[in-house]
Parts: C-alpha cells; sequence; structure tokens
C-alpha cells in the first residue's frame, strides 16, 4: 500500500494570483503586458489567464479546430517553443480549477477579467475616469491617468514597476 504524501511536509505554493480588472478599451491588456515583462525582469515565472464570455478560438479553419468541432475533448497543438492545450467543457470553467491547473509551473498568475471572482483585483480606469469608481469587491488598487477619490493606493498606467512591486508585496511573492 503506498501512503499518502505527509499533507505537514508539503511546502505552501508559491504561485498566487491576482485579478486586473475594467471595462472594455481601460488599458488592462497593455498593463499586463507591461508586468509581464517587469515580473520577467524578476526572474519570475508569470501565466496570463484571460477570462471570456465569448469563445473566442479564432482556430475553426485549422486542424486544431477542426478537432474540436468534431469532438475531441483535449486538444493539443506542440510547436517548436509553443504547447496550446484546449480542453473543452460542459460549461464555464471553474477560476479554482484553472488556477489550480496553471500554478504548479508559474510563480503568479495574472488573470484578465473575473471582476467578480474572490481574487484580490487591480481595476483599471480608462483615460475617461468615471464620477464613481465600479463596486468590483476584493480592489486592493487602482490604475488611473487621474487622481481618483479612493482610500486604496492609485498608480499612473505608466508605473509598472512600482506596480509590480505592491502586486509582490500584496501577494507575499518571493
Amino acid at each position: 500500500m503506498i501512503a499518502a504524501p505527509d499533507s505537514a511536509a508539503t511546502p505552501p505554493p508559491v504561485c498566487q494570483a491576482i485579478a486586473i480588472v475594467g471595462p472594455s478599451n481601460s488599458g488592462k491588456t497593455e498593463l499586463i503586458c507591461g508586468l509581464l515583462h517587469w515580473f520577467a525582469a524578476q526572474n519570475l515565472q508569470v501565466a496570463v489567464l484571460k477570462h471570456s464570455h465569448h469563445q473566442i478560438l479564432d482556430d475553426a479553419a485549422k486542424d486544431t479546430g477542426r478537432y474540436r468541432a468534431a469532438g475531441g475533448r483535449l486538444v493539443a497543438l506542440a510547436a517548436p517553443g509553443l504547447l496550446q492545450i484546449n480542453r473543452a467543457t460542459p460549461g464555464e470553467p471553474q477560476l479554482a480549477a484553472v488556477l489550480a491547473a496553471l500554478a504548479p509551473s508559474v510563480d503568479l498568475i495574472l488573470v484578465e477579467g473575473y471582476k467578480t471572482s474572490d481574487l484580490p483585483k487591480i481595476g483599471v480606469v480608462g483615460p475617461n475616469a468615471p464620477a464613481a469608481l465600479p463596486d468590483y469587491p476584493g480592489v486592493v488598487a487602482w490604475v488611473a491617468a487621474t487622481p481618483l477619490a479612493t482610500d486604496l493606493p492609485v498608480f499612473a498606467p505608466s508605473q509598472v514597476a512600482e506596480i509590480g512591486r505592491f502586486i509582490r508585496a500584496q501577494l507575499g511573492c518571493r
């Protein structure tokens, strides 16, 4: 009989996740790209999870799209420097399951979206800041080009290094 692993001896997971949330065209993708460059310079391995309400795979005319349409529950594409895996699910994938699948190979996960999740969030306000900030649960900071009326930290979009340091401190990343 094989003994179950001793959970007390298992180190805590290194990986943490934070969501970057905001309306369309507010600068979320640009911020995430900047953070990816900054975290790479800090020797951190970072995954990105983009949440979408649409099935937006653009491979319908490719073999991988045809395999999915034909009923492939798991379709993978391997190429030099790339492994892409698409897994069919009966409904919306559970955030916890997706994060658990990504976590073993990275130090940090940046999530674009999941506005209503329990994840800590950095809210991004576009160039035309609304009079009232969106009421996203768990917001720990804001990114805006103009001052905001909030007690939370507010960063300018160009303050990528400061935002990166804030995320590391917020999540307790090494």
